[in-house]
């Protein structure tokens, strides 16, 4: 622990002996220590602990060694070792640390939220987790779609990116959803848990900056391949391209769809490259960088948690009306959103977004 860390200690120890003297309490000394150190203040436990010592009788502000003081008590060395042992295993719980360390559970939990300034967090899931490499081609992807826009202001005009997903009869609704005012004091409601429906439909979604542009459903024991994806990107450009999009015909427009193995075929690639189809990169592994997974799929969603449909033909009818919704105004301001998330990858050295802090965001 440096020097900084054990005067500031040391004064608010001081501190808390002179409430006592001035007859303040516990919860008055706590309020009064936030105000004088922010956030060096010891935590409510800490205060609370010393507080309680000076109240029994303890004259000495002063820290004293071994088992069972407050952690700010400890020795260099032990702090030392208490850091290498939490460096060798994060997962340990504050008694497993305590006994290691044959010190209170009280002062290993001051030793480390206090001293080490630890907090313990659950993990963050994430779809993989990333090597160097799959990393810094991320970084690469967002640095070549950031020098593309920089080139040209319009190259995302004629972008069309497109993705597909489950849909279910019934997918519970989040806990947040299920939320309801009660009077203060009252009990929560109570809700049963339940699961997403067996049955579900796939469907594959096309969209540009000014809105949907072509919605397909998979029909049901249809499997996504490559020939079948192909059938899906005909239609897309023999129908719906020329009626919605008729300025992109004959290939004046680009393609991004992530790297599943449909999408990476031989037959798929070769099928758009005679089309004179530019597709565009996109780095393995990484859906917060795809429009359709970081915006698309979980808004359109999020509307249909906690409805139970009859049919595949109700949910479907469902899912249009909300993408018809949606796309109204356009999707200019989830391109915009695109763009922010590639200058945040690159920030982040090609690590996931969701959840992640980012200096000066």
């Amino acid at each position: 622990m440096c020097a900084e860390k054990r005067e500031v200690l040391e004064e608010q120890r001081y501190a808390i002996k002179f409430c006592i003297k001035l007859g303040k309490s516990a919860s008055e000394t706590k309020e009064l220590l936030k105000e004088a150190f922010g956030e060096s203040t010891m935590s409510q436990a800490t205060i609370y602990r010393w507080y309680e010592s000076f109240k029994s009788g303890r004259k000495s502000a002063e820290l004293e060694g071994g088992p069972g003081a407050p952690c700010t008590a400890l020795t260099e060395v032990t702090i030392n070792t208490s850091a290498a042992i939490i460096r060798e295993d994060p997962h340990l719980t504050v008694r497993q640390f305590a006994t290691l360390l044959n010190i209170s559970v009280g002062s290993a939990h001051t030793l480390l939220t206090d001293v080490l300034g630890l907090s313990r967090v659950c993990a963050r899931w994430i779809p993989r987790l990333l090597s160097p490499e799959q990393k810094l081609n991320r970084v690469e992807v967002c640095r070549y779609w950031t020098e593309k826009v920089a080139d040209d202001p319009e190259w995302l005009d004629n972008v069309i990116t497109a993705d597909e997903t489950w849909i279910y009869l019934y997918d519970p609704a989040l806990k947040q959803q299920s939320s309801e005012w009660v009077r203060k004091g009252g009990s929560r409601p109570l809700k049963a848990r339940a699961a997403k429906s067996a049955l579900k439909v796939m469907v594959i979604t096309f969209f540009d900056m000014k809105g949907m542009i072509y919605t397909h459903t998979v029909p049901h024991g249809q499997t996504v391949n490559a020939k079948y994806y192909v059938e899906v990107l005909h239609q897309l450009m023999r129908v719906h391209i020329p009626q919605k999009r008729p300025e992109m015909k004959n290939g004046a427009w680009k393609l991004h769809h992530d790297n599943a193995r449909p999408h990476v075929a031989t037959i798929v690639t070769e099928f758009l490259s005679k089309k004179n189809v530019e597709v565009i990169p996109h780095p393995p592994y990484s859906p917060d960088l795809a429009p359709c997974d970081f915006y698309l799929y979980p808004t359109a969603k999020k509307d249909l948690k906690g409805r139970r449909f009859g049919t595949l033909q109700e949910v479907l009818g469902a899912v249009q009306a909300i993408l018809k919704r949606m796309s109204k105004n356009g999707f200019q301001h989830v391109f915009e959103k695109w763009q922010e998330r590639w200058a945040k990858c690159i920030r982040l050295n090609g690590e996931y977004l969701e959840g992640a802090r980012v200096e000066n965001d």
